[in-house]
């Protein structure tokens, strides 16, 4: 994800963080304090994207002040691997910085900034340790799926799809192991069993006697993994 700025006719200075996506039109969204999103397809070039920002301005200008209304604040403490960790700000530093026993230390610039660095150190710390899980896992019980990867959906932990493979849900790197253990197994499982019958429920037992455990921790905790998401 990289960051462009587009200036407007009037002199007004807007800044996006770029994303490519399969998906077939550009659409802008509000990020976070004085930031837009704009996702845009693969096909286009980032030319046609300044185009298409100059012929949409006063809509673009409109969303970039309601980000400047944006509060910006971050939880009080953090979810990582399932544990809740405190944070400090510390001079000097570039990137995050976690240790067991005094949790994070974030750079000491604007919470906007640290929540955005914040958030992808923990992005990259998901794709790693929640994916050699999966790997792990899929070695374990002989069921390779199609592909492996992250997903920044809402609404699931993990989906299992034959044609496009496994996609783990990236909050989940602030659940504890036995969770992600369960998620990685259920969808695995889906491989085989495309619905939640019986002999898939006894597919899950076989690999996992946490079942109940972790669909409990998930309904407890689970919307407490999303608190980054709910500060722009």
């Amino acid at each position: 994800m990289s960051v462009i700025i587009h200036t407007t006719q009037d002199g007004c200075t807007i800044k996006f963080h770029l994303r490519r996506t399969a998906r077939k039109n550009i659409i802008v969204r509000v990020a976070s304090a004085s930031m837009l999103s704009v996702n845009i397809p693969p096909f286009v070039s980032l030319k046609q994207l300044q185009q298409w920002f100059g012929a949409n301005e006063m809509a673009l200008k409109r969303l970039w002040q309601q980000s400047k209304t944006i509060k910006t604040e971050l939880p009080n403490t953090i979810w990582y691997r399932g544990q809740r960790f405190s944070y400090t700000f510390a001079k000097g530093l570039s990137a995050v910085q976690w240790y067991q026993q005094q949790g994070f230390l974030l750079p000491e610039t604007s919470e906007a900034s640290a929540l955005d660095i914040l958030r992808t150190w923990l992005r990259q710390c998901a794709q790693t340790e929640l994916i050699s899980r999966l790997q792990y896992w899929a070695l374990v019980m002989q069921q390779q799926p199609a592909s492996m990867a992250l997903t920044q959906a809402r609404t699931f932990w993990g989906v299992c799809r034959r044609r496009t493979g496994i996609r783990l849900n990236w909050r989940l790197i602030g659940a504890p192991a036995f969770v992600v253990d369960y998620v990685c197994i259920h969808e695995l499982c889906h491989l085989r069993y495309a619905n939640h019958g019986r002999d898939f429920w006894a597919m899950v037992a076989k690999y996992t006697a946490k079942t109940h455990d972790a669909r409990l921790w998930l309904k407890q905790h689970g919307s407490e993994l999303f608190a980054l998401d709910n500060v722009r």
